[in-house]
């Protein structure tokens, strides 16, 4: 039930931005988007916000530590500073885990109001 959170092991800001230097596109990013939506989604079902706000924060920290420790990782891409790139990122893969809630509680609400309805007929 918890296995999803193992997502948050993983610097996906950093390897997101690698695949799509790698590969010159940005299909690192909207498939890490969508998994972030997906999680966000499954972490509001199954009432495990708390372990969502855990793993990103030892996401962001991940992050930061290979920025700081000059992680390969982060050669491969940035030209700039890499906080440049990593920090909107980390802001939009925040943004997608809280539309995945938005969803995760409408489809929880909608479907207590449904077995309500069934209760009363």
């Amino acid at each position: 039930m918890q296995s999803p959170f193992i997502f948050f092991l993983i610097p996906y800001v950093h390897l997101s931005l690698a695949i799509d230097y790698l590969f010159d596109s940005i299909i690192g990013i909207f498939l890490f988007l969508i998994l972030t939506v997906i999680i966000g989604f499954y972490a509001k079902i199954t009432q495990q916000i708390s372990l969502l706000i855990i793993g990103n924060i030892i996401n962001i920290l991940l992050s930061s530590l290979l920025i700081i420790f000059k992680s390969p990782l982060i050669t491969l891409y940035h030209t700039s500073s890499p906080f440049t790139a990593a920090v909107p990122l980390i802001a939009l893969f925040l943004i997608t885990q809280l539309t995945g809630i938005f969803w995760g509680y409408a489809f929880h609400k909608e479907a207590a109001l449904s077995i309500d309805k069934e209760k009363e007929n």
